[in-house]
């Protein structure tokens, strides 16, 4: 289910959601590493590998009420 290349919108929203449900931050910032273990979330990732290159990322920032989560999904780690 996640070993696609990208991850479909409803993936992203997925892993938006469950880090959401993890989290009681307002703001939440989660960064997974897609064909790793995209189960596996890194909560306020202070560095990670450069995008540029052969490292690919897809960034998506959603709000919902009150609080809002920032989506980093690394294709490989």
């Amino acid at each position: 289910m996640y070993n696609m290349w990208p991850p479909t919108e409803e993936q992203i929203k997925d892993i938006a959601s469950t880090g959401l449900n993890q989290s009681k931050d307002k703001n939440v910032k989660v960064l997974v590493y897609w064909e790793n273990d995209p189960n596996l979330m890194i909560f306020d990732p202070i560095i990670f590998a450069p995008t540029n290159g052969k490292w690919k990322y897809i960034n998506r920032k959603y709000t919902t009420n009150d609080r809002s989560i920032e989506v980093i999904i690394g294709k490989i780690d």
